[in-house]
């Protein structure tokens, strides 16, 4: 009686659209316990069941597939599945029901009591008595999901079914338009295709397949469950390759597809040929493929879209890797003499139309022939050879016969495509070495050929061939290999009037020292040395054998550390000039910075440290011993590129290398005697060293108290400004790693109570300063203290109130090693958001409560210090407020400053030009026109760019009656930046003027 009851007032919970959530629940609780079998349930819901009333009858199902897909397995005895099943087969004839049997019969498919038995029983009165195509899309995807999960958990019950399935399955998806449906069904049938033995039903199953081809529909943008395109193109062409019955019925219909006008059709239809090449039957090809190869041979010549060319490569590569017998044998078709009788072979379809393009008078589309020519050659190395057999001796006789040189080069360009597929397959054709000095010459370089512009495509060309004959296993000596390298370093070292021959040497040889490092080395990499090393070299010679060679070390591992050394090696020979000797420092710290990105190891680390750093400090260190000027900017580049390295070693060896440093520089860095000036002027490397440690690593002191204290001594009482910089750089990143807040606080206090008697000068203003970098970035609010105090000596207009204000950027800048997420400096999130919040207020305040010019001022400075380092997510936060100081900071501030408030307004017009509504045309308009012009100094180009920037977006974000008033004045303004003097000013002023000019037009 209880479950009786249980199932009326589910049914009608059902007629009421009421939530059954708690009914099922006791029900699958109550049978899962033994408290009710299923069979009960089945008899409770049988004048349901039994109704001939649709409705009911459709409820009562209801209900038992809601119960079904929650009862877990073993609550379904195996007596009652075989009732189910007979029971779910029967009334699958009833189309009111059928929705919420597929789904019931797909929850007792999952269960272990399912047979094959009882899914060939499901599958059957599935495929005759259902008509799937006339349900909603719920009920179709059920019936594909059924059928996917009988294939999936009972194989063999599907292969026994045979024709009937494979039948019944074509008819269940003929008529489908669903895009999601079609996805399922599209995967089901390769699966059905390796199931079973579909001969004798292909047609009818190919037929309603390839009906949907070329497939497309419109995709919902912005769901991220809709089917894409692209995947439903994939499963349907996976569904057409699925099996060699289908070949005959494709072929023929995919080649006419490839002559539609469309060039995603062309695409898909290349790309389904390429995919069924390894499944339908090798002859089926033969027999079309001068039909096929005539339009590939069209696409490849007359399109304009790479996507049709690349498809067309591909499939032709493809289908001739399948053709080409796997080993040559006597007498065979595809052999050269074969090819070219009156018997057409596969490869006789391209190969005669090359040759009589090789042998006409003038050689049409060079490029596109000699692509085809790699396609097919590079399928098979037997394809290769016979294709570079018949091709490569028209090409060397016509060669040796023509002194025209565009000609040549058209021949060239051909040949190299061929010599590359042989270098693709790793196989060298026998014709190759009977054409050797042939070959060779070739490719040697033409004296009588001048190297400008006009003949610069006969020299890369060239160029081309060169690399390719390297790359050919076993074609050239060792000897003839380096001269052909020695050919492609000179090319890219010498000065050619065409920059695109220097360029493309330096490709090739990025290419060949991937796979030959060890001869590039040998060969290559001594050429650029020497070339380096030349007296008097320009300047921009330098900058482009730089590149080169660190384009080459980041491209190829095994060049790495050989490169390096050798730059290293060739800067502390001491016979470079200075600012060289700089430059090659800083390409030697960038690949450092590329190669730390690419792969991190702590051996390569080490072992980089010791073949570059330490010669390199080695060097400056000797230089400076013997009181020799270093030049600041070259150590800091040596500092930089320690930096790289020394931050990414492990704690140990961070350890093992500060020693000896230490023992270099800490006594100078401590001593008050100002006449060890030599290595002074070394001490950013060891400030540099020291940041770049990890928070765990000891520094070798005995007591971190007296070191900080005597730091901070040094850096008061001293007049060096390296001492003092790098004193506050050491304490300000010992102060942000220590992870103790007492120890923190403590040694604070140590390194501030030096102030307390000092005079308030320069040094402790950059103290505070740096105090504050380190405290604030790990969100200790002490560093606070410091902030209130830099302020406070602005609002008192202190003898060093500007720089207080300047060091701002200090605080909250970038810098190269001191307190950086790169030297493990510790940064905790929202630290910039509580520095917005807490300091711009006081800020604005200090600015309405004086009114002192020089106060304003400074205080301008550093609000746009503390805007220009703010992420827009915090910037933007209460802007309106800052947008009056800003137009401020404009008027009176110049340079970086000016150009960053700018800037600020720039981005507020992008974000929310309402908020600046009222003061465009009054305020923004003007200032921005007057930071366009050049005559006044505080105008840099920054800020011109600044100010062009800003009045380029005003017509953009503004309609027409807020600032057509401002029109007149912002074109002539714009006409005189016009003839700024700085070619990128004049660039953005046109563009300005253009949108100013056609303002109002929409």
């Amino acid at each position: 009686m209880e479950v009786q009851r249980l199932v009326d007032a589910y049914i009608i919970g059902l007629g009421d659209n009421a939530d059954n959530t708690e009914l099922r629940t006791t029900l699958v609780t109550r049978i899962s316990a033994g408290d009710i079998s299923l069979l009960e349930l089945v008899q409770a819901l049988g004048e349901y069941l039994a109704s001939e009333e649709a409705s009911r009858r459709c409820k009562g199902v209801n209900v038992l597939s809601d119960v079904l897909a929650d009862l877990p397995g073993d609550a379904i005895p195996a007596v009652a599945t075989a009732k189910l099943v007979q029971f779910f087969s029967a009334r699958l004839a009833d189309a009111t029901c059928v929705p919420h049997i597929l789904t019931a019969a797909l929850a007792l498919m999952r269960h272990s009591s399912f047979t094959g038995k009882f899914a060939a029983d499901i599958l059957s009165a599935l495929l005759k008595e259902v008509h799937v195509q006339s349900f909603q899309y719920s009920t179709r995807r059920a019936a594909y999901q059924l059928v996917d999960l009988a294939i999936q958990s009972h194989p063999e019950a599907v292969t026994k079914m045979g024709d009937d399935f494979v039948l019944g399955f074509a008819q269940v998806i003929d008529g489908e338009k669903d895009p999601r449906a079609l996805m399922l069904a599209f995967q089901i049938i390769p699966k059905i295709a390796a199931l079973v033995d579909i001969k004798n039903n292909a047609e009818d199953l190919f037929e309603v397949i390839f009906c949907y081809f070329p497939i497309t529909f419109k995709h919902r943008e912005g769901d991220p469950s809709a089917i894409s395109p692209e995947l439903l193109k994939a499963a349907l062409r996976s569904a057409i390759t699925c099996s060699p019955y289908f070949g005959d019925m494709a072929i023929k219909p995919l080649i006419e597809k490839t002559t539609a006008a469309a060039s995603s059709v062309k695409v898909d239809a290349l790309e389904t040929l390429a995919a069924g090449a390894h499944v339908y039957a090798p002859e089926l090809f033969k027999a079309e493929m001068e039909l096929l190869v005539e339009q590939i041979r069209e696409d490849v010549m007359m399109a304009a879209d790479d996507a049709v060319v690349n498809a067309a490569l591909g499939t032709l590569e493809t289908i001739y890797s399948v053709l080409s017998p796997s080993t040559p044998v006597p007498n065979d078709p595809f052999s050269q003499d074969a090819s070219m009788s009156d018997s057409s072979t596969p490869l006789d379809y391209v190969l005669k139309e090359a040759v009589f393009q090789l042998t006409a008078d003038e050689v049409k589309n060079p490029e596109q022939i000699g692509k085809i020519l790699r396609a097919v050659a590079r399928s098979s190395t037997y394809n290769c050879s016979v294709v570079s057999d018949a091709v490569l001796p028209i090409i060397v006789e016509r060669m040796s016969g023509t002194e025209v040189l565009t000609l040549r080069r058209e021949l060239m360009d051909i040949l190299n495509y061929v010599l590359s597929a042989s270098c693709d397959v790793e196989r060298k054709a026998e014709c190759l070495d009977a054409d050797k000095i042939n070959l060779l010459s070739i490719y040697r370089p033409e004296t009588s050929v001048p190297l400008d512009k006009e003949y610069s495509v006969l020299h890369i060309v060239r160029l081309k061939g060169i690399t390719l004959l390297t790359l050919l296993p076993n074609f050239l000596t060792e000897n003839e290999a380096a001269i052909a390298l020695q050919t492609l370093g000179r090319a890219a070292i010498e000065r050619n009037e065409d920059e695109n021959v220097n360029k493309e040497a330096t490709h090739l040889l990025i290419q060949l020292a991937q796979s030959r490092p060890e001869q590039i080395n040998s060969t290559v990499l001594p050429l650029f040395l020497e070339a380096l090393n030349e007296d008097m070299i320009a300047a921009h010679k330098v900058a482009r054998l730089l590149n080169a060679l660190g384009s080459i070390s980041v491209a190829a591992s095994g060049m790495l550390i050989p490169v390096l050394r050798g730059l290293v090696m060739l800067v502390t020979a001491g016979q470079m000039a200075s600012s060289h000797s700089q430059a090659t420092i800083e390409t030697v710290r960038k690949v450092l910075e590329a190669a730390m990105a690419a792969n991190s190891d702590a051996k390569l680390n080490a072992d980089l440290y010791a073949a570059i750093i330490s010669p390199l400090t080695a060097w400056i260190h000797g230089l400076a011993s013997t009181n020799q000027d270093v030049p600041p900017k070259l150590v800091v580049e040596v500092a930089r590129a320690l930096v790289t390295l020394l931050s990414k070693l492990e704690t140990s060896a961070q350890e093992q290398l500060l020693e000896p440093l230490f023992s270099n520089y800490l006594a100078v860095l401590l001593s008050s005697n100002e006449s060890i000036g030599g290595l002074c002027q070394l001490l950013p490397v060891f400030s540099a060293a020291v940041c770049s440690c990890r928070p765990e690593t000891k520094l070798p002191v005995d007591s971190l108290d007296a070191f900080v204290s005597s730091l901070t001594v040094s850096a008061l009482a001293g007049n060096s400004q390296i001492r003092r910089d790098v004193c506050f750089e050491i304490i300000a990143s010992m102060l942000n790693k220590i992870k103790d807040s007492k120890l923190r606080s403590s040694l604070t206090q140590i390194v501030l109570q030096h102030t307390g008697g000092a005079r308030t000068g320069l040094s402790v203003i950059l103290l505070h300063q740096w105090v504050a970098r380190a405290l604030i970035s790990c969100n200790d609010k002490s560093g606070y203290d410091s902030v209130r105090w830099l302020l406070e000596q602005i609002r008192q207009a202190s003898p060093h109130a500007a720089e207080a204000a300047e060091g701002f950027n200090i605080i909250l800048g970038e810098h190269d090693w001191a307190v950086t997420p790169a030297t493990h400096g510790v940064f905790k999130v929202l630290a910039k958001q509580r520095f917005y919040s807490t300091v711009v207020p006081e800020i604005t305040s200090g600015f309405q409560s004086t009114n002192d010019d020089a106060v304003k001022a400074n205080l301008l400075v550093v609000l746009t210090n503390a805007v220009r380092h703010m992420p827009k997510s915090v910037l933007m936060n209460g802007i309106e407020n800052v947008v009056p100081l800003l137009l401020s900071a404009i008027r009176l501030t110049g340079g970086n400053l000016k150009a960053a408030s700018i800037r600020t307004i720039t981005l507020v017009i992008l974000e929310t030009p309402e908020t600046l509504r009222d003061e465009i045309t009054t305020s923004i308009i003007p200032l921005a026109i007057a930071s366009t012009t050049q005559s006044n100094i505080a105008n840099s180009v920054d800020v011109r760019q600044a100010a062009l920037g800003a009045l380029s977006l005003i017509p953009e974000k503004y309609p027409y009656p807020v600032v057509h008033t401002a029109r007149k004045d912002v074109l002539r303004a714009l006409t005189g930046a016009r003839d700024d003097r700085k070619r990128i000013v004049r660039q953005d002023a046109v563009k300005a003027y253009n949108k100013w000019l056609n303002l109002g037009e929409d």
